[in-house]
């Protein structure tokens, strides 16, 4: 039986572009289980809808299985309606984050859709391509969604967790092509940086966070320093660690520190860590091993809003793990946004206090839209201020703040505040060392043709 993995979303930005890890790693789990199983990733030259297809229809494939994410849903929805303009004979296998929330939604509204597989996916998937194969009783595949005489029928969930020691590394070899092309890069690294996820699930809960698994889960630093060789020998020699929780057990990420000393693996990184966990002795173990920059969920400048996203981090964390960082002659980066509930002018001004005083050396500042499944999706549900909803022609839900109308307000407000702080000069000669310096000829390229398209800034 032959399957074929699509990721049908354009993620290629001025910013880089990041390989499909989570279908690779389904892939390899199929590849381990002896079955046949491509990958086709939309970004490999800049392809189209109907380049992906046929791409596909060369492949001969039974099954086609494509991600679905909420904030690219009407994306998924328009790749999909456009497979199904003709009949194939293949199935189609529908996955991600959204499916396991919208379950039945999504049955209805993508009628060409077979099955859906629910949570992670690494087991159940093999599961499913077997039971096919062998025309076995669907019914026993733990989070399977599936149409049967006209009804859907969903299985009992997963309830088994995944130990992520025994999954296989992700099947980089099916796109073999994309990596010799440079496809995967990130500002700030001259040639291919890939990504590694060294745990799942988290011990917290923050309000507006989503997990397909609770339970918090961390690979052994000998299973993620096996990875990090693999990338080395594959020639590949920036590499983001893409977990928040990579520092949150310090002896186990002294002992990666000191595995990948050992290994003198002589490779760039980029880390997230959670400012509550971070320390100058972390700081300056980091440096030492290659990372570059770190990445912070400081979210917001005012405690009343972290709080209320009951994130258990303050204010003085985030300008602690801005100035340490800094000192310890790494760059900082970090991950806020505005319009959480409760948010006002003042606590936008505390955000806005924040970045001018600490002064990260870029940011990344968005406006809040609600993922279902989030405890704040559910609350402003039941409140009466969710507005709008997630749907396949492209509508975000939002949450209606008692001063605000419309998200236009909240991204008027977040482009003055990137502006004042881009302004800042001191951030503004941080952010040319920790881009421009770094480029090379095809990303100043990229990055040209960005800036140039922009009407204002």
């Amino acid at each position: 039986m032959k399957t074929t993995l699509v990721y049908p979303y354009k993620k290629k930005m001025f910013t880089g572009c990041n390989p499909p890890v989570s279908l690779l790693y389904l892939a390899a789990a199929l590849q381990r289980a002896g079955q046949d199983v491509s990958v086709i990733d939309i970004d490999e030259d800049d392809r189209s809808y109907a380049e992906v297809l046929e791409h596909i229809k060369s492949e001969s494939p039974d099954l086609v299985g494509v991600p679905l994410y909420t904030l690219a849903l009407d994306e998924g929805y328009n790749f999909v309606q456009f497979m199904a303009k003709e009949s194939h004979p293949w199935k189609l296998l529908l996955g991600g984050p959204h499916v396991s929330v919208s379950t039945d939604a999504v049955m209805k509204e993508f009628e060409s859709c077979d099955f859906i597989l629910r949570g992670e996916a690494e087991n159940s998937i093999v599961e499913l391509t077997e039971f096919l194969e062998k025309g076995k009783d669907l019914s026993h595949v733990k989070g399977l969604t599936f149409r049967k005489n006209g009804s859907v029928i969903n299985n009992p969930e997963i309830n088994k967790q995944i130990e992520l020691n025994e999954l296989a590394f992700p099947a980089r070899d099916l796109l073999k092509s994309a990596y010799e092309k440079n496809t995967y890069w990130r500002l700030g690294h001259r040639g291919t940086t890939d990504f590694i996820i060294t745990s799942r699930g988290c011990p917290y809960n923050c309000n507006f966070c989503f997990r397909l698994a609770r339970k918090f889960r961390k690979r052994s630093p000998e299973n993620i320093v096996a990875e990090l060789k693999e990338l080395k020998s594959r020639g590949i020699e920036n590499v983001h660690i893409m977990d928040d929780l990579f520092v949150w057990n310090k002896p186990h990420f002294f002992e990666v520190v000191n595995l990948i000393k050992k290994e003198k693996l002589n490779m760039k990184f980029k880390v997230r860590a959670r400012v509550n966990f971070i320390d100058e002795e972390m700081l300056r173990a980091m440096k030492e091993i290659g990372v570059k920059s770190v990445v912070y969920g400081i979210e917001s400048g005012s405690q009343i809003i972290l709080d209320a996203m009951n994130k258990k981090t303050t204010v003085e964390m985030n300008y602690r793990a801005i100035r340490i960082t800094k000192q310890a002659g790494l760059e900082c980066y970090g991950d806020l946004f505005l319009g959480y509930p409760g948010e006002t002018l003042e606590t936008i001004k505390e955000t806005e206090r924040l970045l001018l005083k600490a002064k990260p050396t870029a940011i990344n500042l968005s406006v809040m839209y609600p993922i279902p499944g989030t405890h704040v999706y559910d609350e402003a549900k039941k409140q009466g201020t969710l507005r709008d909803d997630w749907d396949i022609h492209g509508r975000k839900a939002w949450i209606k703040l008692p001063w605000i109308e419309s998200t236009d307000e909240l991204n008027a407000i977040r482009k003055r505040v990137v502006k004042k702080y881009l302004r800042n000069p001191i951030v503004f000669f941080n952010g040319i060392r920790a881009t421009f310096c770094k480029l090379d000829w095809r990303q100043f390229k990229v990055l040209m043709f960005y800036v140039l398209k922009q009407k204002e800034f």
